[in-house]
């Protein structure tokens, strides 16, 4: 579980976030929707002490410094070190080296050893997210945070990415983000929106015809800026 508490975040004298406060459980897919500068990617930051602020987060009762090495957060440019291979980006996200065999069994055809072997600089953006989607499967982290990781990925990749999700959550809790709304419907399993920043917990069920678009249209007539 991850507990957010009363998060304040402002730049200068702008708030971005007011007093937010939500828990996301394990085993379970929790998508926050909102219009762009609503804030879903401060907060993302703010989970994961990528940006200071006022308020408390904790993950399963322990705060960041305790687990860290078990929150793997991805954000949508995926930034790699430029001159190091696929293989060495792919060792350093993970945390240990990776094997070719260990590598296909997570990614089938999605991933060539030939795209692995080329430095970060010379992948495009959608192979870079194919590098993050690699380490997610084969990390299995506790602690899962994605921000528009599903932007820039053909349908192939979007099939992949949603068996890694489905994985993923089973032991892990799973935050997501991104506008891609008939890929979010088939993972999402609690909705959340982020408007008039605050975040409020939906009730959506996508099984009874509950449509993310329509929920997203809903939250941004509350949310004029």
């Amino acid at each position: 579980m991850i507990r957010a508490e009363k998060i304040v975040k402002s730049y200068g004298r702008h708030l971005v976030l007011d007093e937010v406060s939500a828990v996301f459980q394990r085993g379970r897919v929790s998508y926050l929707l909102g219009r762009n500068g609503a804030g879903k990617t401060t907060f993302f930051k703010c989970l994961s002490a990528l940006e200071s602020f006022c308020g408390s987060v904790t993950f399963d009762n322990s705060p960041l410094q305790g687990i860290r090495p078990g929150l793997f957060p991805v954000f949508d440019d995926c930034a790699l070190y430029p001159h190091l291979s696929g293989w060495e980006n792919l060792r350093l996200l993970v945390g240990r080296k990776v094997t070719a065999d260990q590598a296909r069994a997570v990614t089938g055809t999605q991933v060539s050893p030939a795209l692995l072997d080329k430095p970060a600089k010379a992948l495009s953006y959608g192979q870079r997210k194919k590098v993050y989607i690699t380490a997610l499967a084969l990390a299995r982290p506790p602690y899962v945070i994605v921000d528009e990781l599903a932007n820039g990925l053909d349908y192939d990749s979007l099939i992949w990415l949603q068996s890694v999700i489905t994985k993923l959550k089973q032991n892990s809790v799973v935050i997501a983000a991104g506008h891609q709304f008939d890929f979010y419907e088939r993972v999402a399993d609690d909705v959340f929106a982020l408007a008039q920043k605050r975040i409020t917990r939906l009730d959506f069920r996508s099984q009874d015809g509950d449509r993310l678009e329509e929920a997203y249209l809903t939250h941004c007539q509350r949310d004029p800026d």
